[in-house]
């Protein structure tokens, strides 16, 4: 089983899919893309990605993209470890607070990621007032959200599982990252800790 991950070494998407893998014992065969010199618009890797996006994932030739595709696609690999629940109600959580993850959250940090980190990178127009206030909102909407779904419980289900990884590499530094102020989220916090103790997380 060969595993290719064409990834930006500074992406939260990309990043996930390190973590799962060294959860999971995967090894992967990394392939690093720099956005900035334009490296994930070549039309070799284009022909991967349409987006000309990261992470890309070549499964001995299954070319699969969008990160959390991609974690479910490597959390089947090792079925008995959990990170997909066998039980259906459990299963059909995850899948909720995936959807709902990618969807909001995410989006409004991938927002800010845009405005006060890529464009400034490429050398083009960013902090748009209106853009980086509308993303705050939501996160002030949304994060609130997960804070009271994780009161009670060591991850976001219950049990580990793959949408941990989906939302722990983007919340692991949107406060160093995006100048955020996670304090008043006490449980977010004690579930950054948990992830941050796995012995594979400082280094993925």
């Amino acid at each position: 089983m060969t595993l290719t991950l064409y990834e930006g070494p500074l992406s939260p998407n990309a990043r996930k899919v390190r973590l799962i893998a060294a959860e999971l014992g995967l090894p992967l065969s990394r392939v690093k893309l720099s956005f900035v010199k334009g490296e994930t618009q070549a039309p070799g890797y284009l022909a991967k990605n349409p987006n000309g996006t990261v992470p890309t994932l070549d499964d001995d030739g299954f070319v699969l993209w969008e990160s959390g595709a991609i974690l479910r696609r490597l959390a089947a690999k090792r079925p008995e470890r959990g990170l997909v629940p066998a039980d259906p109600d459990t299963a059909a959580q995850v899948d909720q607070w995936l959807c709902w993850w990618i969807a909001q959250p995410e989006a409004a940090l991938m927002r800010l990621a845009w405005e006060r980190l890529i464009k400034p990178a490429l050398g083009r127009p960013g902090n748009d007032p209106a853009i980086v206030g509308d993303a705050l909102t939501a996160l002030d909407r949304y994060l609130p959200v997960l804070d009271r779904q994780l009161a009670g419980r060591d991850y976001i289900v219950g049990p580990l599982s793959l949408v941990d990884f989906a939302a722990g590499p983007w919340l692991d530094v949107a406060p160093e990252a995006f100048k955020l102020d996670f304090d008043r989220y006490a449980n977010i916090g004690a579930w950054l800790a948990r992830l941050r103790a796995r012995p594979y997380w400082p280094a993925a």
